[in-house]
């Protein structure tokens, strides 16, 4: 009884790791498209160096942010107000970083504290970002409007 209890957990074990998604390693494209974006982040985003969008951002950019805008010049608008030096990470990293075809995703961990209990808690938030031609094409994050 205890072989057929084993085998049939074995078999439910392998059945089970069948039906979960595998990222296979990227290629050298997918590779170059997430250290590109990896950089505009830490640059154009987080530094707000905006002269720099030009060198990863398409002129017909389209931003699906609508605290944003819609297009580069809204992008500029938006992250350009305080640049600051660009350093040579970024303070926060990903805490998961992957890329399929043109799309690269960071997704990113945050803590913050209930405003009525002060219990603290994580949540999640995301980027994608369509990468053509070597330039961020589209990008789409989890912000809402309120």
């Amino acid at each position: 009884m205890r072989v057929m209890t084993r085998l049939f957990c074995g078999w439910a074990t392998l059945a089970m790791l069948a039906c979960v998604p595998s990222f296979a390693a990227p290629t050298a494209d997918e590779a170059k498209k997430q250290e590109m974006v990896m950089n505009w982040y830490r640059e154009v985003v987080v530094s707000g160096h905006t002269e720099l969008a030009s060198k990863y951002m398409a002129s017909s950019f389209v931003e699906h942010d609508p605290t944003v805008g819609t297009d580069l010049a809204s992008f500029v608008k938006h992250y350009g107000a305080a640049p600051k030096p660009i350093a040579a990470k970024l303070p926060m990293a990903p805490v998961k970083a992957f890329t399929k075809g043109d799309y690269v995703t960071l997704v990113w961990q945050h803590d913050d504290k209930d405003p009525k209990t002060s219990t603290p808690y994580k949540y999640i938030s995301y980027d994608v970002l369509r990468v053509k031609d070597g330039k961020i094409q589209e990008h789409w994050n989890s912000a809402r409007v309120q």
